[in-house]
């Protein structure tokens, strides 16, 4: 996926995302950093909420796209904390959306030019499924109007009911079934065919068009009966052809030269049919199904949300409605948060019924004038890269409005996530793996705010730990004094060790502090294994030792294989 080729959201004329007079560029959208929504496991989130494609991008683009204004991040909550309120708001929206995404696509189409026949089928195909939609939108909302607290759904409640109770749309609603029953009724046509003495086909008219399809006993009733039927178009004959053979034979091309004409002829009596239609359809320009179909992915994005929580929180597993902060006050306080994508591994396997999410720790994080900035260590394999990518895909999901994986969340908003992930040395840079780390940090600064999300993932591990421990207090002293949020994860004991000297020595509000993953037993065999992230002192070790012996790589383990391998001889 190409993370840089998703747009600002256009703004619709009404919208369940944005509320009135706001939109994308007024709530000063970015697009999230391509990098970060790699780093960050974007994809499986955007699976997770829909295995339908068209679906997807629609929700990878609200995704992308971050949104800092608190009060258009509650407007969206509000709207789905109705739907998770009112199932009989959901299942409506469920059964309806497939006709109202029908909609949109009748509407991406609007400036195509047609003839009067394919205007006049498009624009009643658009007219019945608007009219289906009200209808049932209209009936649901005097259901559970009342109930619902989103100022998203009731303005959209309002326009509904202004659309069911306009008399253009009353009288439409009585006109539509006969206007679609004349086009609907036109199911065959029959032509006239004149043969040769060799009973080949050799002139051709159009007789009518019916309104039922032909059956093999009907057609052959036609063929034989010797009533005279009066034509609708002109007489075709099979054009003169000079082949040297019988002036009457075909030329050997694969479409009957009669056909042409007869189509022709067809397309003309069918534009006939449908004019009065098309004036009929003029009295209702008035009707527009746009506000409708603008919202089309919306609604899929929001159901898309009900659907993920109902099955995270149907496993056992807290959901929480973040609480938004101000976005001055730079918070991210999670409590019993975990790792998304890692939930979803687990709620995959316990759907095959290998495993159940039992495993899935809950973590802690307060990053607030008590701290911002987390030095983060721990052991190899210890839970450091997946509490990195936790705190990341819950102010992602925070800042489009949806629930967050945890029992209780309050969250400012950001104007960015940048992260620096390992990745692979590009070799047509001949930077250097180190060079080209740094070059990824240097342009993270060149955008980096005291607002922003700053994720370093084993950031400086390309090179020496004296010059990583060099650069890497630097890069620290600069995060504490933009007063940025950001985690550090790294081996770089010395680093978590030195805190109070860098609290010290650099001015800033935002405080760095020590966390370390802690090792968890989950089990009585001694091989479930989890990590808890809490703040202390670095331990000063990787538990490189026993995840060696894990995987059977031990000195001891490989000696032993190696001898009863014959390899090496016992000492």
């Amino acid at each position: 996926i190409h993370y840089s080729l998703f747009p600002l959201l256009p703004m619709p004329p009404f919208s369940l995302l944005w509320p009135p007079d706001t939109s994308a560029t007024t709530a000063a959208v970015t697009p999230l950093e391509p990098q970060a929504a790699r780093d960050l496991g974007l994809e499986s989130c955007v699976r997770a909420l829909s295995p339908e494609r068209m679906e997807q991008d629609k929700i990878r683009q609200i995704l992308l796209n971050l949104c800092p204004d608190t009060a258009v991040i509650r407007y969206r909550q509000d709207v789905l904390a109705d739907l998770l309120q009112q199932p009989e708001l959901v299942e409506a929206l469920t059964q309806l959306w497939p006709i109202i995404s029908t909609l949109s696509a009748y509407r991406s189409a609007v400036d195509r030019p047609r003839t009067t026949l394919e205007e006049v089928t498009w624009r009643l195909g658009e007219l019945e499924q608007f009219v289906g939609c009200v209808d049932t939108l209209h009936q649901m909302f005097g259901r559970v109007g009342e109930q619902l607290q989103a100022a998203g759904w009731q303005t959209l409640r309002q326009l509904i009911a202004n659309t069911a109770e306009e008399p253009t749309f009353q009288h439409l609603h009585q006109a539509l079934p006969a206007m679609l029953n004349q086009i609907r009724v036109k199911a065959s046509v029959t032509i006239g065919v004149n043969l040769d003495a060799k009973l080949r086909p050799e002139a051709a008219t159009l007789l009518s068009v019916n309104e039922q399809k032909f059956t093999s006993a009907t057609f052959l009733d036609k063929l034989m009966g010797k009533e005279a039927v009066r034509a609708l178009g002109p007489l075709h004959t099979v054009p003169q052809v000079d082949t040297g053979r019988d002036a009457r034979e075909w030329d050997g091309r694969e479409i009957n030269p009669l056909m042409v004409p007869l189509f022709k002829d067809l397309a003309k009596v069918l534009e006939n049919i449908s004019k009065p239609l098309s004036k009929a359809l003029s009295h209702y320009v008035s009707i527009q199904s746009g506000y409708l179909a603008a919202v089309s992915g919306e609604i899929a994005f929001y159901l898309a949300a009900v659907r993920l929580i109902k099955r995270l929180s149907g496993r056992g597993l807290p959901v929480c409605r973040p609480h938004i902060a101000p976005a001055e006050a730079r918070l991210c306080q999670i409590k019993g948060g975990y790792n998304l994508n890692l939930a979803l591994h687990w709620l995959s396997e316990a759907d095959i019924g290998s495993t159940e999410p039992h495993h899935i720790i809950p973590n802690e994080t307060a990053m607030g004038d008590d701290g911002r900035i987390f030095i983060l260590t721990g052991p190899n394999q210890g839970g450091k890269t997946t509490y990195t990518q936790m705190v990341g895909l819950c102010q992602l999901l925070a800042q489009a409005g949806l629930w967050v994986p945890a029992a209780e969340a309050s969250i400012s908003p950001v104007d960015n996530i940048y992260t620096h992930y390992p990745v692979e040395e590009k070799l047509e840079q001949a930077t250097g793996r180190f060079g080209d780390e740094a070059q990824r940090l240097s342009e993270i600064f060149t955008k980096a705010t005291r607002h922003s999300l700053l994720l370093l993932n084993e950031s400086l591990a390309s090179t020496s730990p004296g010059e990583a421990l060099y650069v890497a207090q630097d890069v620290v002293r600069i995060l504490r004094r933009m007063g940025v949020r950001a985690i550090f994860g790294t081996h770089l004991h010395e680093l978590a060790a030195s805190v109070p000297e860098l609290n010290a020595s650099t001015q800033g509000d935002s405080l760095v502090v020590s966390m370390v993953a802690s090792r968890i037993e989950t089990g009585g065999d001694g091989h479930g294994r989890s990590y808890r992230v809490e703040r202390g002192q670095p331990l000063g070790r990787s538990y490189a030792r026993e995840i060696a012996q894990r995987y059977g790589i031990s000195y001891e383990q490989l000696a032993a294989q190696l001898q009863t391998r014959g390899v090496i001889q016992d000492p």
